[in-house]
C-alpha cells in the first residue's frame, strides 16, 4: 500500500513540476505531445512485438534531447535480458551519459533504477527524469566552471 501512495504522490508532484516548467509529455514515435512514448520490445512468448511505455515525470530539457534520450534507453534495454531482475541499471547510465557527454559536451549524469531518491541542481534546460516501462531514469547536466587560476 505503502508504494502505491508514493508513486501517487511522484505523480502528483511530477504532474506540479510539469505544470510549473511548462512541459509536455513526449511521444517519440509521433514527436508530439501525448502520454507515452514508442519503442519496440521483442516479448518472449512468440516474438510477438508491444511497445515500450515512455513517461515523463519532470523534464527541463527540450523534446529533441529528450527524444535522443528515451531512444538511447529502449535500444539499451533491448539489448538486456528481458526479465526485470536482470536490469543493469549501471550499462543503461553508462550508456546514456556517454551519449550525452558525446552529443553534448561534457557534464551529464545518470541515475537509473527501480527505485531511488534524488535531489540534485541541474544545468538550465538540462534535466530529464522519465521512465521506460517501470526502469526509471534521472538524466541531469551540471555546469562545468573552468578552475580557479
Amino acid at each position: 500500500m505503502r508504494e502505491q501512495e508514493a508513486r501517487v504522490e511522484a505523480g502528483r508532484r511530477g504532474g506540479v513540476i510539469r505544470s510549473l516548467l511548462g512541459v509536455a509529455r513526449l511521444a517519440e514515435d509521433d514527436g508530439h505531445a501525448g502520454a507515452e512514448g514508442g519503442g519496440s520490445k521483442k516479448e518472449e512468448d512468440g516474438g510477438a512485438e508491444r511497445k515500450a511505455v515512455v513517461r515523463v515525470v519532470a523534464a527541463d530539457m527540450p523534446p529533441a534531447l529528450q527524444r535522443r534520450a528515451f531512444r538511447c534507453a529502449r535500444d539499451e534495454l533491448a539489448g538486456m535480458p528481458h526479465l526485470p531482475r536482470r536490469l543493469e541499471p549501471k550499462r543503461l547510465a553508462l550508456a546514456l551519459k556517454k551519449e550525452f557527454d558525446t552529443a553534448y559536451g561534457a557534464a551529464w549524469h545518470c541515475i537509473v533504477g527501480t527505485s531511488f531518491g534524488s535531489y540534485v541542481t541541474h544545468a538550465r534546460g538540462g534535466f530529464l527524469y522519465f521512465s521506460v516501462d517501470k526502469v526509471y531514469i534521472l538524466l541531469f547536466r551540471t555546469a562545468v566552471e573552468p578552475p580557479p587560476h
